[in-house]
């Protein structure tokens, strides 16, 4: 069953990298995407796909995957199989504040910018949950998430607020990065993306006999000699980071951190390390597909891919709401 679904995944990342380059505005054939890596295709194909599309897949499948990684923390550290980044304000934080700097504060759009702007947002809105979400000197999970929804709805409303007297190009792009176009689509934005996942990604793995551990249960953590406080801050923070980084380029990205989990847990069912990775393979995989069916859903345009990983997760979230009842 493990190399099944090892060998099917690869597939489906091969398939997709390769739709990815191959579909869009002006398609590319197979052979002439061959001809590109030949460096024998015309200057349009190169640029287009060596320029656009190869950043773009990238930034799909990584996101994807930091976003899915982000879910699997929040779940596991909180008990509950509904927490996803951005039901937790995380992506909100980011909208708000990306909104409020082009509306107001706009003097660069350089590649790093916007990014940062994001992170900050998304930061903020995280320490706010996770200030709610203490009781009693405790953090308590439930309060968390339910802590998570009061504060998306807060950021949420002020976000329509800001949006009276932002511009038209402003309010534009914001709709467009909230409704989860992946606007990172060049290799600048994937440099902003790929050190996270590099410095964070190890550490998780590093950790993640404490992870297991905490999966049985606080009470049972506790007891076995794990430091609770101090394993639920490091989680806690580097899901946040995780997830902002990944949204700040991606746009805002939502079940992803839901789903991917759930469904690497049909695969591998111990949580584990390979879980882990499994999980971030399945939420990489999630997004470049939906990003590749936005493209050819529309006759003209294209559909954000977070309308298309909405659609898909939004029943699949009120069909665990309702098991677990």
């Amino acid at each position: 069953m493990r190399k099944f679904s090892f060998f099917t995944l690869l597939f489906l990342l091969g398939a997709g990298i390769a739709l990815s380059l191959m579909v869009g505005t002006l398609p590319i054939s197979f052979d002439e995407l061959i001809s590109v890596f030949q460096g024998n295709a015309s200057r349009t194909h190169q640029l287009i796909v060596v320029d656009f599309r190869i950043p773009r897949m990238l930034v799909a499948l990584f996101a994807g995957f930091g976003l899915a990684i982000s879910g699997y923390l929040f779940q596991t550290i909180m008990h509950n199989e509904l927490a996803d980044p951005g039901i937790l304000g995380i992506n909100a934080g980011a909208g708000l504040t990306v909104l409020y700097y082009l509306g107001f504060f706009a003097v660069s759009r350089a590649a790093w910018v916007l990014p940062l702007i994001a992170c900050i947002g998304s930061l903020l809105a995280a320490s706010l949950v996770y200030f709610c979400g203490h009781q009693k000197g405790r953090l308590a999970p439930n309060r968390l998430l339910l802590s998570g929804i009061a504060v998306n709805a807060g950021i949420s409303a002020l976000t329509l607020i800001g949006t009276v007297r932002a511009s038209k190009d402003s309010y534009q792009f914001v709709a467009s990065w909230l409704s989860g176009t992946i606007w990172g689509t060049t290799w600048q934005h994937l440099a902003i993306l790929i050190p996270w996942l590099l410095f964070l990604i190890p550490w998780i793995l590093i950790k993640g006999k404490e992870l297991e551990v905490i999966f049985l249960g606080d009470e049972v953590a506790t007891s076995l000699g794990i430091k609770m406080k101090r394993a639920q801050l490091f989680f806690l923070s580097a899901a946040v980071c995780l997830a902002a980084v990944s949204v700040s380029v991606a746009g805002s990205i939502s079940f992803i951190g839901l789903i991917a989990p759930h469904i690497a847990q049909i695969f591998q069912r111990k949580k584990n390390n390979r879980n882990l990775l499994m999980s971030g393979m399945i939420g990489g995989l999630l997004l470049l597909y939906s990003d590749i069916l936005g493209r050819v859903i529309l006759p003209d345009g294209e559909m954000a891919a977070g309308i298309i990983v909405s659609i898909i997760g939004a029943p699949y979230f009120v069909y665990q709401l309702l098991k677990k009842e």
